[in-house]
């Protein structure tokens, strides 16, 4: 039988001026319904890097204080559905993940596969489109920017380290990555900062292509190495960088 459960797909953060910025954080959320009994893990695993993208929620948070920008934060957790997957990827709802077994992900029937669907991804995606679209024809905010936040694990279990620090998936908009590299020079020259590492927009950007470039927006896929943004210190430090680098672009 299909579990109830609470269906809250997203948290919005509304504007609080027109500044030309919007974010959105596709993994800002490790929450795992209590319906769905922690999918059969504990410890470390409910936590770390496979549950959701560490330290963004924290931040996207901190920059729209700062900008008096909007956002939309995914409210749960990647391991019950990957907002950022076509919804015919196999990872959708995955059941490995950097080598860690799902078990409560494992023989899901058509019926819970297409519950979880219905009940966050497609709710998620219907008001983020919304928003690009309404954004796109705002004429209050010239040429807005849209930053989609996530981090990255320094070591995948079953991975090499990754020495980059800050990683920008670009496909689309090759000029705001290369201005935001140039700012982060100035701002944090000790950072590295690298183009599709370690993860490529060529691979991993269903929802930049289907929400953001179709808009024509300008956008950052903006990757952070996770010992930078692990503790509230780390955060408030990145918090600040990203204010500094991101201020020229608006």
């Amino acid at each position: 039988m299909t579990p109830s459960y609470d269906k809250i797909a997203y948290h919005t953060l509304a504007a609080t001026s027109d500044a030309p910025l919007f974010i959105f954080g596709d993994h800002a959320s490790k929450l795992i319904p209590a319906a769905f009994h922690n999918l059969g893990l504990s410890g470390d695993d409910l936590t770390r890097h496979i549950a959701w993208d560490i330290g963004t929620e924290v931040i996207i948070r901190n920059l729209c204080a700062h900008f008096g920008c909007g956002a939309h934060l995914a409210a749960v957790s990647r391991l019950v559905i990957d907002m950022n997957r076509d919804p015919d990827a196999p990872g959708l709802i995955p059941v490995v993940s950097d080598g860690t077994i799902i078990s409560g992900n494992e023989h899901l029937s058509a019926a819970d596969r297409q519950a979880r669907i219905d009940g966050f991804y497609r709710p998620y995606h219907a008001r983020l489109g919304a928003v690009m679209h309404r954004l796109a024809s705002d004429h209050a905010r010239q040429n807005p920017l849209v930053i989609s936040l996530h981090s990255f694990t320094p070591k995948p279990a079953m991975g090499e380290a990754r020495p980059t620090d800050i990683g920008l998936l670009t496909k689309h908009d090759t000029a705001s990555a290369k201005a935001f590299i140039k700012t982060m020079a100035d701002v944090a020259p000790d950072m590295r900062v690298d183009i599709n590492l370690p993860y490529s927009a060529y691979d991993l950007n269903y929802t930049v292509d289907v929400h953001v470039a179709t808009q024509g927006l300008r956008h950052l896929a903006i990757e952070l190495r996770q010992d930078h943004v692990d503790d509230k210190q780390k955060q408030a430090a990145m918090t600040d960088i990203l204010i500094r680098a991101l201020s020229p672009l608006l």
